[in-house]
């Protein structure tokens, strides 16, 4: 397993990942990575295994906060799921970022379960529920 920063020839791999986790669409993809891709700042990180991209996670730091980052998309191919790509992929990010604070933000619907399991048993810990957010 290899964990690197993501770059426009990785958007292919991405997108269909992103697609197949149910995180967006796939066209969607160049916009959200343009600013990373121009330098900006934020963070973007795949997963590969046998050479062939497996995951993702993108974070970005919060404007008016001092060094708090927000982890918006965490993905793992379907085929890949299981053999800790998300847990070495946060933590990587967890690494490269400053950050005093990392917010990771799930919806209350049943499908990200998964993802709210996984995020308590690497050590998050919930802060707090929005009725109706999403």
């Amino acid at each position: 397993m290899t964990i690197r920063k993501a770059g426009k020839t990785d958007q292919p791999a991405l997108g269909r990942i992103a697609e197949e986790a149910g995180l967006f669409p796939a066209e969607m993809l160049p916009d959200f990575m343009a600013p990373a891709l121009s330098g900006n700042g934020e963070l973007w990180l795949l997963s590969e295994e046998d050479h062939a991209t497996v995951g993702f996670a993108f974070a970005r730091p919060e404007e008016v906060a001092d060094r708090v980052w927000n982890i918006l998309a965490l993905g793992v191919s379907e085929n890949a799921r299981g053999k800790g790509h998300a847990c070495r992929l946060v933590a990587e990010m967890e690494q490269q970022l400053d950050a005093r604070m990392i917010v990771i933000e799930t919806t209350q619907l049943d499908d990200q379960a998964p993802a709210r399991r996984l995020y308590a048993r690497i050590g998050y810990q919930e802060e707090g529920r929005v009725r109706d957010f999403y």
